[in-house]
């Protein structure tokens, strides 16, 4: 089982990678609001190299939001424990699916 620093380094390495990205994009695209719909993210068709780049920033913008959100979680001595098996549910997933009760294994 991963302890609660081992995700926190986990989660600080993936937001400077995130916080690297934001500044890359930032430096040739229109900024865009984190808000708007995943639907907005993915319905561009021939979509011009600056819209491709608002696309690729707000997908980056919500992993961001995500994670800042799990690293206060933990914060809060909140655990991200599976129901099913007891063994901590990994990153990867709980960005996927930020509610998840089950791990991987449990949810199939």
């Amino acid at each position: 089982m991963k302890t609660r620093m081992v995700l926190i380094d986990q989660l600080e390495r993936e937001l400077s990678i995130a916080n690297a990205q934001i500044a890359k994009l930032e430096l040739t695209t229109h900024v865009v609001s984190p808000e708007n719909t995943l639907s907005d993210i993915i319905t561009f068709k021939n979509a011009s190299q600056n819209e491709i780049n608002q696309r690729e920033l707000k997908r980056i913008y919500m992993k961001k939001r995500k994670m800042l959100y799990f690293k206060e979680r933990l914060k809060n001595n909140f655990s991200f424990l599976c129901h099913g098996c007891g063994e901590e549910i990994t990153l990867e997933r709980l960005l996927v699916m930020p509610k998840a009760g089950l791990c991987s294994k449990c949810a199939k």
